[in-house]
């Protein structure tokens, strides 16, 4: 398990290190850049929205689940104000969110002031804190998605994000559960997933998911269906379709995801991100190539913190 523990954030930090490469950019301007597909760690386009980081960095979106992670690993418990002394403390130090969602941020000024936090947006980025509530309650999917939704829903009280963080918890736990053997039970699965949601339209883009593996769709088709940008349905249920697609090849889901850009762009390090943490808790950390790991700059780092929140998670 605690093998899968690493892979689980290990394959977030990778999925959003590769995807901060391409994020929002055509695949032409992808193929004039880099010659093809992205297929490793590299240094992000200079038009994308990372293009002030390097090789092996992550984006803002990757720290903050970090954060999260360190504050469960650290406390042994669900601590929401440490949580939020955390995200005051991050959100002051500028030069390391240069392009996190401004919900968030907006969100954090607001709770520093003492004021009631908006709706908040609709952006993939609100949900991603659930990634290591799922770990942490990995033996309890619904003690994972009551955990989820209260980190979340303090920066977003948006009900669409709020489902894809019950969805995302649950993913997790289960993936590292193994209780689905995911080649043949994804519909099961993906129905399991319908029963922590709230809105119909969530309940729809699973069933979308659901369909286009039905008919073993491509991924181009994929992009066409389920829309490949920042909202949290559509960069979610594009996470979803790709790890459940080849769910035993974390490579290639990675991959896949990283390149979902379609003909316009898309947010394909929040995809990239989702798929390789699903991958990684599905398959472990073998299953992540060598020389991606190992190109992480904080990838000892991250290794010590999957290991903490594995020993806390246990008890």
């Amino acid at each position: 398990m605690k093998n899968k523990f690493r892979g689980t954030l290990l394959g977030a930090a990778v999925g959003d290190s590769m995807g901060m490469c391409v994020e929002e950019l055509p695949i032409d301007e992808v193929v004039l850049h880099y010659g093809g597909e992205i297929r490793e760690l590299c240094d992000p386009h200079p038009a994308s929205p990372a293009s002030f980081l390097k090789a092996g960095e992550t984006s803002s979106e990757f720290e903050i689940v970090k954060i999260v992670a360190e504050s469960l690993a650290e406390k042994g418990r669900l601590d929401i104000r440490d949580i939020l002394e955390r995200y005051i403390s991050w959100s002051e130090k500028e030069e390391l969110h240069n392009y996190v969602d401004p919900s968030f941020l907006l969100a954090v000024e607001a709770l520093k002031e003492g004021r009631e936090i908006e709706r908040g947006g609709s952006s993939i980025e609100g949900a991603l804190p659930a990634i290591p509530l799922g770990m942490f309650h990995y033996t309890n999917p619904p003690l994972a998605v009551e955990g989820a939704k209260a980190v979340v829903m303090l920066t977003h009280r948006n009900e669409f994000v709020l489902d894809a963080a019950s969805v995302i918890a649950v993913s997790v736990s289960e993936c590292l559960q193994s209780r689905f053997y995911l080649q043949d039970e994804y519909k099961y699965f993906i129905e399991l997933l319908k029963t922590f949601v709230e809105k119909e339209e969530t309940k729809y883009y699973l069933d979308r998911v659901k369909a286009l593996l039905d008919r073993d769709a491509s991924y181009e088709e994929a992009v066409d269906e389920l829309g490949n940008g920042s909202f949290a349905l559509e960069a979610l249920s594009q996470a979803l379709f790709i790890f459940l697609k080849t769910p035993d090849n974390t490579e290639n889901a990675i991959i896949h995801a990283v390149n979902s850009y379609g003909n316009y762009g898309g947010d394909t390090d929040s995809i990239a991100l989702l798929t390789g943490a699903f991958a990684g808790a599905y398959n472990g950390e073998e299953s992540i190539p060598a020389i991606w790991k190992t190109k992480l700059k904080q990838y000892r780092e991250i290794i010590e913190l999957a290991d903490k929140l594995y020993k806390v998670a246990l008890h």
